[in-house]
């Protein structure tokens, strides 16, 4: 279920490809074929192809199928990654300095960390310690709060930062790359799927991890940003074809998350939140 905070309606995903991908992943046979399909070889010959001028024939039904506003977005694209990658004509960002922003159009979810640097996403267990790959940095995080946002294949792909921040170190983690779909929400898991982890000191939030978080048929995790000091809402990057997700680290009191998240977290329920959006604030 996704809340949107806009009309205040919480209803069931729109799922792209929802009988396709309740094959993959409620089947055995299905089972088996996801098996191939998570290799990142995969992931890598698909995105070639929807980088061809043909792709782009599917993009006006795409639109359509999904009910996309394409108010604040250019028209005419050369293949379908090029729509999928799409910058807006104008950004909105919240200017507060004292106030998070989300950093993509995405369903999000706030999950507490606990001892031992622990967090339960959709009654699954994860350390951050594996997730991480770096038991000093997880330990550090106790206490804290991870932020969870899941971006649609239909979304926009491009994600920016939360605050001013200072890069402080980067990595590539290899794995495979499973759905974020929700029909795949049993085999999804974020210490598996490739990731990019990068720790960041920011203006107002302090130390944040950042990962994005590769799923099936992503083809690149693109990060536009040099390494230069960020501005808040500045471009960090973008994913390709796919649906993705970003997770963000906090430590504790760094942020005061909106209640109304917690709430629907702690439901089981998703936000719906848009690039540059508040959804927390800083304690000073």
């Amino acid at each position: 279920m996704i809340h949107d905070r806009k009309t205040g309606v919480t209803a069931p995903e729109i799922v792209y490809q929802n009988s396709l991908m309740g094959f993959l992943y409620n089947t055995t046979l299905g089972g088996l074929c996801v098996l191939f399909l998570r290799l990142p070889l995969v992931s890598k010959l698909y995105g070639l192809g929807q980088r061809t001028r043909r792709s782009r024939n599917r993009i006006a039904s795409f639109i359509a199928a999904y009910n996309i506003d394409m108010r604040d977005y250019p028209s005419g694209y050369n293949s379908f990654n090029d729509f999928i990658t799409r910058k807006r004509t104008r950004e909105t960002i919240d200017q507060n300095p004292n106030h998070l922003i989300a950093p993509a159009d995405s369903c999000m979810s706030a999950y507490p960390i606990n001892p031992g640097a622990t967090l339960t996403v959709k009654n699954k267990l994860y350390t951050l310690a594996r997730f991480l790959r770096d038991d000093t940095l997880a330990q550090t995080y106790t206490g804290g709060v991870c932020l969870v946002f899941r971006l649609r294949v239909y979304d926009d792909h491009r994600f920016c930062f939360v605050d001013d921040s200072l890069l402080e170190s980067r990595k590539h983690v290899r794995g495979f790359l499973d759905s974020v779909n929700t029909n795949a929400t049993g085999r999804f898991t974020l210490s598996s799927n490739a990731r990019d982890v990068s720790v960041w000191q920011t203006a107002r939030f302090g130390r944040i991890v950042w990962a994005e978080v590769g799923a099936m048929l992503v083809g690149r995790i693109i990060q536009t940003h040099t390494g230069a000091p960020a501005r808040k809402g500045d471009e960090k990057g973008y994913f390709e074809f796919g649906g993705s997700s970003i997770v963000l680290l906090l430590k504790q009191d760094a942020a005061i998350i909106d209640p109304d998240i917690l709430a629907h977290s702690v439901q089981g329920i998703e936000t719906k939140v848009t690039r540059g959006e508040k959804i927390g604030e800083s304690y000073v």
